[in-house]
C-alpha cells in the first residue's frame, strides 16, 4: 500500500506532481504543510506533528484529522513515516521535504537511508527531481539524457556503472560530489559494487 507524505518545506508547483497528489490513495501531512493542501482543496487523511506551525483556523477546521505527537527528539517527517508504517503502508512518496532551510533539507534526504530499511520503496520528489535509495546490484529506470547523481556513504565501496555518459569503473566516492551530474544514455542504467550496499540516487526531471 502506498501513502504520500507532505513535509513543510518547499511545496511543489509542477502540475504533474500536484495531479499525482490529488490522486494519492492516502495523504499524511506534516503540521503546517496543511496550508498548501487546504489551498488546493486536496483530501487529507492525517495531519501529524507537534502542531507548532499550523494555523489556528486550520487546526480547528481539521481537528478530527490531527494526531498530536509532541516528541522533540523526532522531526515531523519521521513522525509521519512511522505513523504510516504502523498503519500498514510499505510504499511512500515524500513531497515538500526540500527547500527552505538547508540543514532541514540535508537531514530529510539522509533519513531516506534509515526509512528504506523498514519499507518496500520510498521516493522523495521535488519540482526538480527525485531521490531514491537502491540496493546493489541494480537496474535503474531513467530517461535518455536525464541527469543522474550517485551518492555513497562508505568510501570502501567501489562502484561500476553501465549506460552512463561518464562510466564508473571500480570507483570509490570519498566525497558526496564525487559522482554527481552524470547522464543516462538509455532508458535504464546499471550499477554494481564490490559488495552489496545501498546507494542514494538522484534523477533530475527533464
Amino acid at each position: 500500500m502506498k501513502a504520500y507524505i507532505i513535509a513543510n518545506g518547499t511545496f511543489p508547483k509542477k502540475k504533474f506532481l500536484i495531479n499525482e497528489l490529488k490522486n494519492a490513495p492516502f495523504v499524511i501531512v506534516c503540521d503546517g504543510a496543511i496550508k498548501h493542501i487546504d489551498r488546493l482543496n486536496i483530501r487529507v487523511d492525517v495531519i501529524i506533528g507537534d502542531l507548532d506551525s499550523i494555523d489556528k483556523k486550520l487546526k480547528e477546521k481539521y481537528f478530527k484529522k490531527i494526531v498530536y505527537v509532541p516528541d522533540q527528539m523526532s522531526n515531523d517527517l519521521s513522525k509521519a513515516f512511522y505513523y504510516g508504517l504502523n498503519l500498514g503502508f510499505d510504499e511512500f512518496i515524500i513531497l515538500g521535504a526540500t527547500g527552505k532551510r538547508e540543514d532541514h533539507t540535508l537531514g530529510n534526504i539522509s533519513l531516506l537511508l534509515l526509512y528504506t530499511k523498514s519499507c518496500k520503496n520510498i521516493i522523495m520528489k521535488s519540482d526538480y527531481g527525485e531521490f531514491e535509495v537502491v540496493k546493489t546490484p541494480c537496474k535503474i529506470s531513467s530517461v535518455k539524457g536525464q541527469q543522474i547523481s550517485i551518492f555513497c556513504f562508505d568510501s570502501r565501496i567501489k562502484i561500476s556503472s553501465k549506460n552512463l555518459k561518464y562510466p564508473l569503473k571500480e570507483l570509490s566516492l570519498p566525497l558526496l560530489a564525487s559522482a554527481t551530474l552524470n547522464e543516462a544514455l538509455e532508458d535504464n542504467f546499471y550499477i554494481r559494487t564490490n559488495k552489496i550496499c545501498e546507494l542514494l540516487i538522484y534523477k533530475k526531471y527533464l
